[in-house]
């Protein structure tokens, strides 16, 4: 991704008076030092240090310890969207929201993304009983952003559903979309393409966004209007696959928002969050993409991705005539296929039960719910990610989020 083109030979005020800028990069330089400044005199806010975490800036330990007291204390109490905002700042600086701890204090720790699940999903009943969700589609976008940029698990359904909330249009107020709801909406729907289901849901529900937010261009170079242009083009610059960035990004886009922060539009520290990582080329579906924050003594991204939960189905088919058993297992991100089929075997051994010789490829498995394959009927256990056979053994076989493993009775 290219960065923006010449621009920015300008003056931009900022809290402490006005000030030159040579370029874009200094500018953005600026917004930078601003945000800084404004963990110095509040509490952080979890946008503000998501947004320097994304350009690199280096996050003081006690700053990422404050959020992690507010967000121990008054997680629970929290929506569904500002809690989102706790998850992606606290990945983006390397810490593991499954776990999350002050001075390994383990009596003192907390689960957020449980939490945020089950916030998601009270927001999901609401829309599929209420038509609209408890709180806003903007928050319920910001759930799924942060619970996708953890490989957290996400439901199916939940998915469908608000998917056929962006193709019901319900994303509009009076008529009207709103940019700043749909572009959250895009990165979320950005993140869940690819690796979660339903994946035509997901493509057609993001093409439709993307055609919004690209269709709602102002004459004057806003994208709505000048607060909701950051995220704007951070949706756009996540998926220039659809719309190429030459395409979108007029000299009058750029200008704009070097005009609008030099009269002081951006010195309210929320919108300004919004607007730095775009101007940098970086994006919220950057955020678990790295420790940008740099803060010592946290876990490995290794570690991490291990404490990570994912969602698989794991089902077994005896064959023509015989009934299917599935189950719904939440395992650690990178469990290989031997070890699900052991947690599926201690929570039910009458259907999940299975057996295993060793050979000098790995364990074979030889029986699955008390069948046994079968040389003289040339049967075999055959093993499938959908319809597709795993290309290596069980053993080494390590399932992606919401993915449907088979055990099917096959003839050779």
């Amino acid at each position: 991704m290219g960065t923006l083109p010449t621009l920015f030979l300008i003056l931009v005020f900022l809290p402490h008076g006005l000030q030159s800028c040579g370029d874009y990069k200094e500018c953005a330089a600026q917004l930078e030092n601003q945000l800084d400044e404004s963990l110095n005199d509040q509490d952080p806010d979890p946008s503000v240090v998501l947004s320097l975490c994304l350009v690199k800036h280096k996050i003081e330990p006690s700053i990422v310890n404050r959020l992690k007291e507010t967000v121990i204390s008054k997680g629970a109490s929290m929506t569904s969207g500002k809690l989102g905002q706790y998850v992606l700042a606290l990945i983006c600086c390397c810490e593991n929201p499954t776990k999350l701890t002050i001075d390994n204090e383990l009596n003192h720790g907390i689960n957020l993304e449980s939490l945020l699940f089950d916030k998601l999903g009270q927001e999901i009943k609401s829309i599929e009983m209420n038509m609209h969700p408890l709180t806003t589609y903007y928050q319920v976008a910001l759930a799924v952003l942060a619970l996708c940029q953890d490989d957290y698990l996400i439901r199916k359904s939940d998915i469908k559903t608000f998917a056929q909330a962006v193709m019901n249009d319900e994303l509009s107020f009076g008529g009207h979309f709103s940019v700043d709801t749909g572009a959250m909406a895009a990165m979320a729907f950005s993140c869940l393409h690819g690796s979660y289901k339903p994946a035509d849901s997901i493509k057609i529900a993001l093409t439709k966004l993307i055609m919004q937010i690209y269709c709602a261009k102002e004459a004057q170079g806003t994208i709505g209007n000048i607060y909701s242009t950051g995220l704007a083009m951070q949706a756009l610059i996540a998926n220039s696959d659809f719309i190429p960035f030459p395409v979108w990004n007029t000299s009058k886009i750029p200008e704009r928002v070097v005009e609008e922060i030099s009269q002081g539009a951006f010195s309210n520290s929320v919108m300004a969050s919004q607007i730095l990582p775009p101007l940098l080329d970086k994006t919220y579906l950057e955020t678990g993409k790295g420790c940008f924050g740099g803060v010592s003594g946290t876990q490995s991204k290794a570690e991490m991705s291990y404490n990570r939960m994912i969602t698989v189905d794991y089902t077994v088919n005896a064959g023509t005539g015989s009934h299917t058993h599935s189950t719904h297992l939440t395992v650690h991100a990178g469990t290989d296929l031997l070890n699900i089929m052991q947690i599926a075997q201690a929570r039910d051994a009458e259907y999940f039960r299975f057996k295993e010789i060793q050979t000098s490829l790995g364990p074979f498995i030889t029986s699955i719910g008390g069948i046994p394959a079968n040389s003289d009927k040339r049967t075999f256990w055959q093993f499938l990610n959908g319809t597709v056979p795993i290309p290596v053994g069980v053993a080494e076989y390590k399932p992606s989020n919401g993915e449907h493993v088979i055990a099917i009775l096959s003839k050779y």
